[in-house]
């Protein structure tokens, strides 16, 4: 499904059973009950925590720059962690290593262009892919002022490259880059924008061992703005991580597939910044930023027990510490403030453990019929 010749991933997902749209034409959605923000969404191992484009219409992948898309509704695999409703697993192109290809289109409100091919030929290649509005530029054909300087548009650029090093070690290294901004006639504007990074490693130990270890950035922010003179202000919040992934797949023999690792990642949270203008009556007002870690540990096995039975089983190991600097209140039942503490930069405020077990199962009872449990 498409609107104004868009093509979608997150509206096609939409059509599985399970899974409902967030609202008419928004590209959010919902699994089994859950909130849209229980889905965990990743591009190229990159958490992406807002997947939208234009409020909502459009999700912030490209098609042309996307290799493959898994959904998980239940029973998610113990290597994801994070969220309760579902996993949307989402990889890149890697690149044309034979040849020089370009591809693109022309819609009603966007264009696209993908060009890929190769570095070295048969060894290493890139993918890059770009897309952008030009909505903005129908409004300023206008004859009225206060549309001709309104501003509505977003644009979105995915990377990607690779080296094979050897016959055992190939590396990889994708980005993606997206923003959204709306104004309203020099008066009022907002815009938000998500930026990805990762930097992933591939080692085959044997024919049997095979390593996966992966370095991943991600960053979402938020501004608000207000450009009249006297009340003018900006307001912006953002949420920063730094990932380190290390995973392994074993083959233990024809029925089980074993896989286990553990990821380290650093968030950053600044929760919103009212800066004022110039000449603005308005106070500075700034949220303090929150940091914490969160550390996981997991061992999956998938086990192939007859030609129509297949179980995946395992177990995760998670804990997040709170951080400091910053000051931590304490409250009773009632909302009030019993305490505030001062803690140092680094300075481990409150942790959490969570232990979680993770078993699904799938039964082919024939070609066309088959039953999944988790």
């Amino acid at each position: 499904p498409v609107l104004f010749g868009e093509r979608d991933i997150l509206k096609t997902i939409q059509l599985i059973p399970g899974i409902k749209p967030a609202g008419e034409g928004n590209s959010g959605f919902y699994v089994r009950g859950g909130a849209a923000d229980q889905n965990l969404i990743l591009l190229d191992e990159a958490p992406v925590y807002n997947a939208s484009h234009l409020l909502g219409f459009f999700s912030t992948f490209n098609s042309d720059a996307i290799k493959d898309v898994s959904v998980y509704k239940g029973g998610m695999p113990a290597q994801y962690g994070g969220r309760l409703s579902s996993v949307l697993d989402i990889r890149m192109n890697d690149g044309n290593k034979k040849e020089y290809t370009a591809e693109g289109g022309i819609g009603l409100i966007s264009s696209r262009l993908k060009v890929e091919g190769p570095l070295s030929k048969d060894k290493s290649s890139f993918m890059i892919s770009g897309r952008r509005t030009y909505a903005d530029a129908f409004l300023a054909f206008s004859g009225d002022s206060s549309i001709k300087n309104n501003t509505l548009y977003f644009y979105d650029l995915n990377a990607k490259a690779n080296y094979q090093i050897d016959s055992k070690n190939i590396l990889y290294m994708s980005g993606y880059f997206g923003r959204d901004e709306l104004g309203l006639n020099e008066t009022f504007g907002f815009g938000w924008g998500n930026a990805t990074a990762t930097l992933r490693w591939n080692h085959l130990f044997s024919n049997r061992l095979f390593s996966n270890t992966s370095l991943i950035y991600s960053n979402y922010d938020y501004k608000i703005e207000n450009f009249l003179e006297e009340n003018s202000f900006k307001v912006n919040s953002s949420i920063r991580d730094l990932n380190l992934k290390q995973d392994f797949q074993l083959s233990l023999n024809n029925s089980h597939n074993l896989r286990f690792g553990a990821d380290l990642i650093y968030h950053r949270i600044r929760p919103g910044e009212v800066q004022p203008g110039e000449k603005s009556s308005i106070n500075l007002i700034a949220v303090e930023d929150r940091k914490g870690s969160e550390i996981a540990a997991y061992i999956s096995d998938e086990w192939e027990v007859n030609e129509k039975l297949n179980i995946v089983y395992g177990l995760r190991a998670s804990s997040f510490m709170l951080l400091g600097p910053g000051n931590f209140s304490s409250f009773d039942r009632s909302g009030n403030v019993i305490e505030t503490s001062y803690y140092p930069s680094g300075k481990l405020v409150k942790s959490y453990f969570n232990l979680e077990p993770r078993i699904s199962a799938a039964y082919q009872l024939n070609e066309e019929v088959s039953l999944k449990g988790s």
